[in-house]
């Protein structure tokens, strides 16, 4: 059996943040920076591609 050099909390804080769910953190702040800019420029009356 092989012997891991970090601890297991290292690795499984390494694991949150870099799997599944740091990919799931990073997409809906994505998608709320999105939300967000468009939101804004709607108020303002712009284009929010623009």
């Amino acid at each position: 059996m092989a012997r891991h050099r970090l601890p297991l909390a290292t690795r499984l804080a390494a694991w949150i943040v870099t799997g599944p769910l740091g990919h799931l953190y990073g997409g809906v702040a994505d998608w709320l920076g999105l939300a967000a800019k468009v939101t804004r420029a709607r108020a303002r009356g712009r284009d929010p591609w623009a």
